[in-house]
């Protein structure tokens, strides 16, 4: 089969997890003996084979470039999410690349800076659709359904203004898969999926490196850990409050490691506050997970915002590393009492639990020992073979 697979961004290009899983799946399906090929967007137009599937990078076409950190007045903000609604730039390079790919089937992912206008490209020539839900940007154009500190319980007026742009294209996929139930109930709430649709969820790298050793356990000093994007809709803002706010007694015995990028003047104030706190801390920046995870016996993923999935969580569990996790979003469906610890990311509760797992070494050390096993129910294989059984019964149908 002659596949088509569109997203934002494309290794080498990434911004978090979503890119992970399409290359898991696009490579997975070469090796099946798929023809497969990516459209993303770039800063510059490029074509390029990687592990055997052929990627056509476009230059992002809009009043500005979301590829340069720059920040725009409203106005022209504005502008560029109604031409990113129905992008007609974007229509006609899609038309000229899917009458020369000729997929059999597309699979859509994120499509912020592309347009769910490409939808109508796909069905104009009568191929199959089959979109996958990884964020929230069709309903929130900025993807995360989270404002002023807390979750979005409806749409704002300027998310409802772009939303009610692209309602229309969602009659035009054949089908919907999302990577979480809570994901897919939180788009059926706005009656916006009538077709079919069933949850993925995400795959996780099978290869741990060989060299990859786990930490030992030392109880006079545990060692915490947060990998991602360091901001406050990722909890890290309360993560600190959290562990700074444990009895003294067990602040002498832990130290937090951070790994990820954020604003300078954040990091920095976080680590005045744990200084302050006599917290042993180390902020490592951007590192292959085999470096963060050798370093901690912890994960915390301490999310405000309701995350679509969660695979921080499940990554940490593939590298025998239990997981303490939030209960926003998709990570309550991950959440298994044999390797995780579960919070709501309320004033109080982090920290009741960071105490409780410093008195109770045995539990860290069972819960890691389980973890692996757990983690492989989200092998690249189980996703592939789920996925392509709705590609498979989307293409049977008339």
């Amino acid at each position: 089969m002659r596949i088509l697979i569109v997203n934002t961004l494309y290794y080498p290009a990434f911004r978090g997890g979503a890119e992970i899983s399409v290359q898991l799946l696009a490579e997975a399906l070469v090796i099946a003996g798929h023809n497969v090929y990516v459209i993303c967007l770039g800063e510059s137009t490029k074509v390029y084979k990687n592990n055997g599937v052929i990627v056509v990078r476009l230059k992002e076409r809009n009043i500005y470039s979301t590829f340069h950190r720059k920040d725009h007045n409203a106005l022209l903000k504005i502008i560029w999410h109604i031409i990113d609604a129905f992008n007609i730039v974007h229509f006609f390079i899609f038309k000229k690349l899917v009458s020369k790919i000729k997929p059999d089937l597309v699979n859509t992912n994120i499509l912020q800076g592309i347009s769910p206008i490409v939808w109508k490209v796909f069905k104009k020539n009568k191929i199959k659709v089959v979109h996958t839900i990884r964020d929230y940007y069709l309903l929130c154009h900025k993807s995360i359904l989270f404002n002023n500190n807390k979750n979005c319980d409806k749409l704002c007026v300027s998310c409802q203004f772009t939303h009610t742009l692209k309602k229309p294209y969602f009659k035009l996929p054949d089908y919907f898969i999302s990577i979480s139930q809570f994901t897919l109930d939180k788009y059926k709430s706005y009656g916006v999926i009538q077709n079919q649709s069933k949850v993925v969820y995400n795959p996780i790298p099978d290869n741990i490196p060989v060299t990859y050793k786990k930490k030992a356990i030392n109880p006079d000093e545990l060692v915490f850990g947060y990998i991602g994007h360091v901001s406050i809709d990722k909890g890290v803002q309360y993560l600190v409050d959290e562990i700074t706010s444990v009895d003294i007694g067990t602040r002498k015995k832990i130290k937090i490691v951070f790994a990820g990028k954020g604003d300078e003047r954040f990091i920095q104030g976080l680590a005045d506050k744990l200084q302050r706190s006599e917290i042993g801390f180390d902020f490592i920046g951007v590192v292959k997970q085999e470096a963060y995870f050798s370093k901690i016996n912890v994960s915390i993923v301490p999310s405000l915002w309701n995350e679509p999935f969660g695979r921080v969580a499940i990554e940490a569990l593939a590298y025998s590393v239990p997981a303490c996790m939030s209960s926003r979003g998709g990570l309550r469906e991950l959440y298994n009492p044999d390797c995780c610890w579960i919070f709501e990311p309320v004033p109080g509760e982090l920290k009741k639990i960071i105490e409780s797992i410093c008195l109770d070494i045995p539990s860290i050390i069972s819960k890691g020992n389980e973890s692996k096993k757990y983690a492989d129910q989200f092998s690249v294989n189980k996703n592939y073979l789920k996925t392509l059984e709705v590609f498979g019964n989307v293409m049977s149908q008339s």
